[in-house]
């Protein structure tokens, strides 16, 4: 079976009256995957070290039902290698099969890449989200747990 990469970005969104704020990009393959929902970067990593269901994307407002999303992503673990299944309204099916370790390393990267500005967002008050899914403080020991891994 093909084992899949899997890649995450960030874009930042600036916003006039509120702090800035982080956007997660997920590619699988090079292939942007549910680029019309808000990617939740704590489900993903969760479903990376779980098996079970995820709510990987949602809406804006946290709900994923809001946007149409009833059933979450299916996450299966298995001898270092994770399969990802689900569908979205917009978008279809999809099952991927990943390296463990490939794809945790690829979320912790693109956390630690993003280092200074988390870090200068743990200024701001408790309860913004600087990254969709993450608190300004639950970032650093998702880098320290994966990379140990």
């Amino acid at each position: 079976m093909k084992t899949n990469i899997l890649s995450l970005s960030f874009r930042k969104v600036d916003c006039p009256k509120s702090p800035s704020y982080l956007v997660g990009e997920l590619r699988i393959d090079g292939q942007t995957l549910g680029d019309r929902y808000v990617l939740d970067v704590r489900s993903l990593a969760q479903a990376l070290q779980r098996e079970g269901e995820h709510f990987i994307f949602t809406c804006g407002c946290g709900v994923p039902g809001c946007i149409g999303i009833v059933d979450g992503v299916q996450s299966r673990i298995s001898d270092g290698q994770v399969t990802l299944a689900g569908s979205l309204p917009k978008g279809g099916a999809f099952s991927f099969v990943l390296s463990v370790a490939q794809a945790r390393k690829a979320v912790a990267d693109a956390l630690l890449a993003e280092k200074d500005f988390l870090d200068e967002a743990c200024r701001w008050e408790e309860g913004e989200f600087p990254v969709f899914g993450f608190t300004t403080y639950s970032y650093r020991g998702y880098i320290s747990e994966a990379r140990a891994k």
